[in-house]
C-alpha cells in the first residue's frame, strides 16, 4: 500500500511539474523527465518474483536493471535541463543560482552512485559468494535506482513549486 501511494504521489508531483512548465512555456525538459520517470515506475517494485531458478532470476533482474538505468540516466539529463532552464537568466544572481543548483545535482549524483555501489556490495558480501549473491546485488541496484529517481523528482518538485 505504501509503495503504491508513493508511486501515485510521485506521479502527481511530476504531472504538476508538467502543468507548471506548460503554463510557463518551459522547454520540454519537464515532459522528458515525466516520460522517463513514468518509464521507471511502469515496472513493478519486485518484477522477478515469478522466476523459479537462480538463472531465470538473474536474467530477469539483469534486463530490469538495464531498463531502469537507461531511464534513470535519461531522467537525470532532463532534470539537469530543468535545473539549468535553457531560457536566458534575467540576472547574474539567478544565473549563479542555476550553476549552484546544477553543481549540487551533479555532486549528489556522484555521491549517490558511490553510495549505491557500496550499499549493494555490502548486500552482495552478505551472501559470501553463494548462488544468490549476483541476484541480490542486481535487485539491490534496481531498487536503489527507483528510490533515487523518486528522491530527485521530489527535490526538483519542491524547488520548482517554491518559486
Amino acid at each position: 500500500m505504501l509503495v503504491c501511494s508513493r508511486w501515485v504521489c510521485g506521479l502527481l508531483v511530476v504531472l504538476g511539474l508538467v502543468g507548471i512548465a506548460n503554463a510557463l512555456g518551459a522547454p520540454s525538459h519537464v515532459a522528458d523527465a515525466d516520460r522517463e520517470y513514468s518509464a521507471v515506475f511502469s515496472h513493478p517494485e519486485s518484477p522477478c518474483v515469478h522466476e523459479s531458478t537462480t538463472a531465470g532470476f538473474d536474467t530477469c533482474f539483469g534486463a530490469e536493471l538495464q531498463f531502469t538505468e537507461k531511464h534513470l540516466d535519461a531522467f537525470l539529463v532532463a532534470v539537469r535541463g530543468i535545473v539549468v532552464d535553457e531560457s536566458p537568466a534575467p540576472s547574474a544572481v539567478k544565473a549563479s543560482g542555476k550553476r549552484t543548483e546544477l553543481a549540487l545535482l551533479n555532486s549528489a549524483d556522484r555521491a549517490w552512485r558511490e553510495y549505491k555501489k557500496n550499499l549493494c556490495a555490502l548486500e552482495f558480501a552478505g551472501y559470501e559468494g553463494g548462488s544468490g549473491a549476483a541476484s541480490a546485488g542486481m535487485e539491490c541496484e534496481y531498487k536503489a535506482d527507483r528510490q533515487y529517481v523518486q528522491q530527485v523528482a521530489d527535490a526538483v518538485s519542491l524547488k520548482t513549486l517554491a518559486k
